[in-house]
């Protein structure tokens, strides 16, 4: 498997014919409500460093960017990378443009997003995002996984078939699963008690 296996012309299409936003993330409230409920799933109030994988033009990125000391936001599109380039300008969020899973970087993190991405990549990709997980997700970190469920126009997986074959791959605890209508949402974490018992509630 070659980075050419990237859909490069399928989302530079997108971004072109969409005007930088092809899902509508500021207008929609589908996608200001799931957006919403991602966050409220996020096991701790604040992390140290965070990274979001498939961060397109970064409407997530700056709500996450609130929750985080660092975040790395990564994307391999150039329209994405421009666009996340001008909503975050905080000295602490880094923008790169890179491919999944061969971009990704040798650091441990403490909140790894995967929001609406991995249905894009080959079967092959996607075992070796799964192997890059189990290793560098911090000892009291997390990993949070939010994807549409159903099919999606050429290309061979769905929110539903990734869901489970992180659930099957993934070494850390399955902390949280919620089944909206639409889409899958699944939090795994390594080393947390509940968070009642964080605040001595349990």
């Amino acid at each position: 498997m070659t980075k050419h296996a990237y859909p490069h012309d399928y989302f530079a299409e997108l971004y072109r014919v969409n005007n930088g936003d092809p899902w509508q993330y500021e207008q929609r409230w589908y996608e200001k409500r799931k957006r919403e409920i991602t966050l409220a799933v996020l096991p701790y109030p604040h992390f140290q460093r965070g990274i979001e994988i498939g961060c397109s033009n970064g409407v997530l990125s700056a709500e996450l960017a609130e929750r985080c000391d660092y975040l790395m936001c990564l994307d391999a599109n150039a329209t994405a990378i421009l666009k996340a380039n001008e909503r975050l300008k905080h000295e602490h969020v880094e923008v790169v443009q890179g491919i999944v899973p061969f971009d990704l970087p040798n650091e441990s993190f403490d909140l790894i997003m995967l929001s609406e991405v991995l249905y894009y990549l080959e079967a092959p990709m996607l075992q070796q995002l799964i192997n890059w997980l189990n290793i560098h997700l911090s000892p009291q970190g997390c990993i949070v996984a939010c994807h549409w469920r159903y099919e999606i126009a050429g290309f061979h997986l769905n929110g539903e078939r990734v869901h489970q074959l992180l659930k099957q791959q993934l070494d850390d605890h399955h902390y949280l699963q919620l089944k909206d209508h639409n889409f899958d949402l699944d939090v795994w974490t390594s080393g947390l008690v509940s968070i009642a018992e964080q605040e001595g509630l349990g």
